[in-house]
C-alpha cells in the first residue's frame, strides 16, 4: 500500500487567496485530504522592507473560514507552521526555532501560536511544521514535552528527534508522480510520499517561476487516485519506538544513497519516499551492489 500525503505550507494572513480558494474547491471535489501548515502571526514584508519594522499580523477568523468546508468534511487538519516564519540567517541559526533561542522562549512561541490557531479554527492542533523544514535538538525536545508531532522536510532531521512521532514531506509537486511510481515499484508496508505545496508553486499566485497551474494539479489528482490519501496526523503511528526505528532507517538509507555519485544517479528517487524499516533494509542490501 502506498500512502500519499498532501501538505500545503505558509497559509497565513498574506498567502494567496486566489490560489487557496480554488485549491479548496479542487480538494473538495476529489475528496482528497490535505494538511495545512498555518503561520499564526505572519510578518508583514512591506513593513520590514520599507520601514525596518517587524510587524506581525495574526491570522483572522475570516481567513480561517476559507478552510472550514474542508475541516467540516474531515479533509483537512491544521498544523502549526512556526510563529511568524521569520528567518534572518538559517545557516547561522538565526531563526525562530534553533538552539540559539532558549527552549523556554521556543515553548512560549509554540504555545501562543498553537493557542491562536485553535481559537480561530476551533480545532485541536497536534502537528508542528518547522519553518524552512529546519529542526534543532532543543526544538525537538520542546515539541515532545508539549505533546506535538512533527512533519518536516526529510528524514535527515531525525538525528535529534528519532523518538518524536513524525512523518516527513520532502517531495515537490513536480517529483510526486515519479515518487509514487517508485513506492509502488519496490513495495513494502505503509510507504509514504509526502508532497509539499505552496501558493507560489502555482501560476495563479502571480509570483512568477511556477511551472504548474491549478488545472494541472487537478489533472494530477485524477492520476493519483490509485493510492491512499491521508492526513499526516492520521498516518503517524502512536508507537514511538517503531517510528524511531523507521526514522533512523530512512536516515541510513539517505546516507547510503548519497555515498557515491553512481548511487545518487541510479537510486536518487528512493529519497522521495518515506519507507518502512523492513523495506529500507531490503533496499540497502540491493544498493551494496552499486559501487
Amino acid at each position: 500500500m502506498v500512502i500519499h500525503l498532501l501538505r500545503y505550507d505558509d497559509f497565513s494572513a498574506y498567502s494567496s487567496e486566489a490560489v487557496e480558494e480554488k485549491l479548496v474547491g479542487i480538494l473538495l471535489r476529489h475528496r482528497i485530504p490535505c494538511t495545512f501548515g498555518v503561520i499564526p502571526f505572519a510578518c508583514l514584508p512591506e513593513s520590514l522592507l520599507n520601514a525596518g519594522e517587524v510587524k506581525l499580523s495574526p491570522l483572522t477568523a475570516a481567513r480561517a473560514a476559507l478552510l472550514a468546508p474542508l475541516l467540516k468534511a474531515g479533509l483537512a487538519e491544521i498544523a502549526l507552521h512556526g510563529y511568524c516564519h521569520l528567518a534572518l540567517a538559517p545557516l547561522r541559526g538565526y531563526q525562530e526555532f534553533s538552539d540559539r533561542m532558549s527552549p523556554e522562549v521556543q515553548r512560549q512561541l509554540i504555545r501562543r501560536g498553537r493557542s491562536h490557531l485553535e481559537s480561530v479554527f476551533g480545532v485541536k492542533v497536534r502537528l508542528f511544521v518547522p519553518p524552512w523544514n529546519r529542526l534543532s535538538p532543543s526544538t525537538a525536545a520542546v515539541l515532545q514535552a508539549e505533546g506535538l508531532w512533527l512533519s518536516s522536510g526529510g528524514p535527515e532531521v531525525t538525528a535529534s528527534s528519532a523518538t518524536l512521532a513524525q512523518l516527513p514531506c520532502p517531495t515537490s509537486l513536480a517529483d510526486t508522480g515519479r515518487a509514487l511510481a517508485t513506492a509502488r515499484r519496490f513495495g513494502g508496508d505503509r510507504n509514504c510520499v509526502g508532497t509539499v505545496l505552496h501558493d507560489y508553486d502555482f501560476k495563479e499566485s502571480g509570483l512568477g517561476g511556477a511551472d504548474f497551474s491549478l488545472d494541472d494539479f487537478d489533472r494530477n489528482l485524477n492520476a493519483w487516485k490509485t493510492v491512499e490519501h491521508r492526513l499526516i496526523s492520521d498516518t503517524i503511528s502512536p508507537d514511538t519506538e517503531s517510528e524511531g526505528r523507521r526514522a533512523r532507517a530512512n536516515v541510513e538509507l539517505r546516507t547510503v544513497v548519497n555515498s557515491s555519485r553512481l548511487r545518487r544517479k541510479l537510486a536518487g528517487d528512493l529519497l522521495h519516499v518515506y519507507w518502512d524499516a523492513a523495506t529500507v533494509s531490503r533496499l540497502i542490501r540491493k544498493l551494496k551492489f552499486i559501487p
